[in-house]
């Protein structure tokens, strides 16, 4: 249990946004095409309405929200299938626009995938720290004392366990975690976003505890990355940046292994 829930907690989640940031560009490419289109046919038959109803740039394409783009695009593909035959002699086709529809449609199935994984991470984090906290338990109450039962009858067993038991804090203890900071619904890297590391200490972590009684703090490097060295333990973590919506994750390291932290801020 503790195993499948650790590798839940550190699930990668780069692809997904990759993914939706890939089929994002492809929706707002073709919507600045039918824009241009649209705009043509309008200044010839002048129709000022119509001219208005379409007045986006690329940048207010790219600046959107997730469901501000996609309003901004279906309001586009409404006024190409109302003047569907019209602007056929502008370049238009009728598979361009189904081809606009189909952009769409991938670009909204992809808003609930990040979501959802991040959902997932976060229930194996709390999933470990409970799953940690029983087992050490079990081991202080239970096996600490019932090994004393082999102490005459089987030495051997009985010293290996109490020296398994024996808890080393080492130097060399700290592990990587290897973060990213997006502007949600765009993919932008952001810069200067600082992630604060708290560490939330219990049975099991008690030899780095003394390590770890400060906050760590990290920023964001030019293309939204970061990479922290820090002790094993769960840490809380506060991830903020002057005009956009302050988040805070739980997550888990362990000794050897590499956590990957990927963020999308939204903005106040």
């Amino acid at each position: 249990m503790i195993e499948q829930n650790r590798d839940a907690q550190t699930l990668e989640t780069t692809g997904i946004t990759t993914d939706k940031t890939a089929k994002r560009n492809s929706m707002t490419e073709k919507t600045l095409f039918m824009i241009n289109r649209l705009q043509s046919y309008a200044n010839v038959v002048n129709n000022p309405e119509l001219l208005e109803s379409i007045k986006y740039s690329a940048s207010d394409l790219k600046k959107s929200r997730d469901t501000d783009v996609i309003g901004i695009c279906n309001t586009v593909l409404a006024k190409a299938n109302a003047n569907a035959a019209a602007i056929v002699t502008y370049g238009v086709t009728a598979a361009m626009i189904t081809e606009l529809q189909a952009a769409i449609t991938a670009y909204s199935a992809t808003l609930a995938k990040p979501k959802a994984a991040k959902s997932q991470t976060k229930t194996a984090t709390e999933n470990l720290t409970k799953l940690f906290k029983e087992a050490d338990e079990l081991l202080v109450k239970r096996l600490d004392l019932d090994i004393e039962l082999f102490k005459t009858t089987k030495p051997d067993f009985y010293s290996q366990y109490k020296t398994a038991r024996i808890i080393i804090p080492t130097g060399g203890g700290a592990t990587s975690v290897l973060g990213s900071v997006t502007l949600a619904g765009s993919g932008e890297p952001l810069k200067g976003v600082s992630f604060t590391f708290v560490a939330e200490t219990n049975g099991m972590m008690k030899a780095t505890a003394t390590e770890t009684s400060k906050p760590i703090v990290k920023k964001s490097a030019d293309k939204g990355k970061f990479r922290a060295s820090l002790p094993e333990n769960t840490y809380k973590v506060i991830v903020e940046k002057i005009g956009y919506k302050k988040q805070e994750v739980t997550i888990t390291v362990a000794n050897g292994e590499t956590t990957n932290l990927n963020i999308e801020l939204d903005k106040n």
